[in-house]
């Protein structure tokens, strides 16, 4: 069980259940990225900046990029990349994540439920944590 405290954003002045987020390149798993991400269970997938993509130097997963509808109902258009993730302190798994412009996320990974659902979470918003069991 790994149990992390909401973060204070100034941007939204609010507390948001953001939480530090490695990915790697699958093609060299010595190299990872450490990054924050915002757990967002009314996300269907996980979104990534092409900015934090291109530190990984990582290629796209070879399928069609796809349209949806992201952060303030804006057309987006993401382009799938296969990375391995991990949301505690040292297990990865192998998951399709989507990369987008910089500003479709105001430049943070969006954790979507296609990870989420790897875990059982717990957002304890009383008490502004979040808490992971896997």
């Amino acid at each position: 069980m790994e149990i992390y405290p909401y973060q204070y954003n100034q941007l939204t002045q609010q507390y948001l259940p953001i939480i530090e987020i490695k990915i790697r390149n699958l093609k060299n798993p010595d190299f990872e990225i450490k990054d924050l991400g915002i757990l967002d269970t009314g996300s269907d997938i996980t979104l990534i900046p092409f900015s934090v993509l291109s530190r990984l130097n990582t290629l796209t997963a070879k399928r069609k990029p796809i349209e949806f509808y992201g952060v303030g109902n804006k057309k987006t258009i993401g382009i799938a990349y296969r990375l391995a993730v991990s949301l505690d302190t040292g297990n990865f798994f192998k998951t399709i994540v989507y990369g987008c412009a910089e500003d479709d996320t105001q430049g943070i990974m969006i954790i979507g439920r296609n990870i989420l659902n790897r875990f059982s979470i717990t957002f304890d918003g009383i008490n502004k944590q979040i808490i992971i069991n896997d």
